[in-house]
Order: structure tokens, then sequence, then C-alpha cells
């Protein structure tokens, strides 16, 4: 079996942590501390790997059901529920953050909790931030990445994360990888357009903002002025 003991000893996850710390690991590196052993010809790096590859990274994986954990070889019945539960705390731990913030969510509040996350960025994504009633933060999540100078998304894709969480109103904010945060004549459509459907679905946008290097743009702001 695959284990972490047949690893070189510089290489063991859990002895890089604590030589370096954890955040010195990469994601299947933690993953693989986590689940402990991989199976016949595959080893536990390479099954976290793998999962990983499967769903996209450490987010999509979150997003799995138990049983769906389950269909992957080497993740059983203990190991599908120990990683639900890991994901299932993280979530209570991000939404308890939340909660407990008492900041204004607002776009000049989504401008500096973005701007150094997706400026470097040279694709344009787009990103869905949800609110409960009382207009806090409960979930984020990319909900598309294109080209260098477009995005493809839909309103059900929207609609669909929306309903997941339960949500009473959301930000959507995407990037321009050309430095000019003003609004194409594409936005503009795309921002009438999901305003809209949200009105219809009863979620309202409370805004859309475009951030590049230059700054930022508040479809909700400029109107006002």
């Amino acid at each position: 079996m695959g284990s972490i003991k047949n690893l070189p000893v510089l290489d063991r996850p859990r002895e890089k942590a604590l030589r370096y710390g954890l955040s010195s690991l990469s994601d299947a590196e933690l993953l693989a501390i986590f689940i402990g052993s991989g199976y016949k010809d595959n080893s536990v790096t390479e099954l976290a790997t793998g999962l990983l590859s499967k769903y996209g990274g450490i987010r999509g994986l979150s997003e799995c059901s138990i049983s769906e954990l389950k269909t992957n070889k080497g993740i059983k019945n203990v190991r599908s529920i120990n990683l639900a539960a890991i994901f299932e705390i993280n979530r209570r731990i991000i939404t308890k953050k939340y909660e407990e913030d008492e900041s204004i969510i607002d776009g000049e509040y989504l401008y500096n909790k973005y701007k150094h996350q997706i400026i470097d960025i040279n694709q344009e994504c787009i990103f869905l931030v949800m609110l409960n009633a009382k207009k806090k933060i409960i979930y984020e999540s990319v909900l598309s990445i294109g080209s260098e100078d477009s995005v493809l998304f839909s309103f059900a894709n929207i609609y669909r994360e929306l309903v997941a969480h339960n949500a009473k109103y959301y930000y959507l904010i995407h990037n321009h990888t050309n430095g000019s945060f003003m609004p194409s004549e594409n936005d503009l459509i795309i921002t009438k357009f999901l305003r809209n459907e949200s009105k219809n679905k009863k979620i309202p946008l409370l805004d859309h903002l475009i951030i590049s290097r230059d700054g930022y743009y508040s479809f909700q702001k400029n109107e006002k002025n």
C-alpha cells in the first residue's frame, strides 16, 4: 500500500509540516496527511493529487457529498465521512467569521477584499458573493473563468448557486485584464439582464463590480450619480 511512510523522509508531508509549517504544504500534501495511505500501485500523494484534479481543486472536492466521495478508489466509508466532516467544519468556521464581521458590505468593502486577489489574474473571472437576509456574506465562489478578454456564464448557474446556499442577495464581481475598469457595452447589457432576472426570482443583485489595476467600477454607485 502506498503510505506516507514509504516516501523519502524529507518528502513526507508531516515532516515538512514540522520543519517548515503547514503553510509550506501544497493542497495535495495537506490532503495526503489527512487520508494517510493510498492503495496498491498508487501512493497517498498520488491519490490526493488525483482527487484534486478530478474535482477541480480543494474547493470542488469540499463540495462533494459523502456518497460522491465514496465512489473514488481508496476513499471508503470512514474516509469519506471524515473528509466531509472536515469540510463541514471549515464551512461553519467561515460562516461564523462572516456572522461576527460587523463591516458594512458594499462596493468599497468588496473592492478592498478582492483587489489583491484578482488584479494579477490574466484571465477574466467572475466571482459570486452571496448574502443572507441581514446582508452578511454567507458564501463566495468563482462562478466562471474565461479567456484574456471575455468570460461566459448564465443566470441559471447563478440562480442554482443562490438557491443552494439560501442566499437572499448577491454581488457579482469580475476583473478586466486590459487595465480599464469601465464597463463594456456587453457588461451594461448583462448587468441589466441580471437585475431583471434577479428581481423576478426575488433574490436581488445588489451591485456588479468591475475591478482592474486602476480601480473599480460600481454599477450601483454610478447609477446614483
